[in-house]
């Protein structure tokens, strides 16, 4: 669903995410620009696709806040931004 980016000297995010809240899964990508690890996020799409949607925006959105007030670096949504957008759209109609 989505790819992110932190600092490579943060070599665990997964393990660091909260376990409560959407079923997700955060997989430390291959290959990583230097200086960066990238992240893939999946998120648990059985409950369907508005869901999906719901909870990658939750999940996204938990990852920036754990970025910016816990590890104090910066997040970079490589792609599925788009994610982010989607759900604004659910709450408006």
């Amino acid at each position: 669903m989505a790819i992110v980016e932190v600092d490579a000297a943060i070599s665990n995010l997964a393990g660091l995410c909260p376990k409560e809240g959407p079923r997700f899964q955060l997989t430390a990508c291959r290959q990583s620009p230097r200086g960066y690890a990238w992240y893939e996020l999946a998120v648990d799409g059985a409950a369907g696709e508005q869901a999906a949607i719901r909870n990658a925006h939750i999940v996204l959105r938990a990852l920036e806040r754990l970025a910016a007030d816990v590890l104090r670096t910066d997040i970079r949504i490589v792609s599925g931004a788009e994610w982010l957008e989607l759900a604004r759209n659910l709450r408006r109609a």
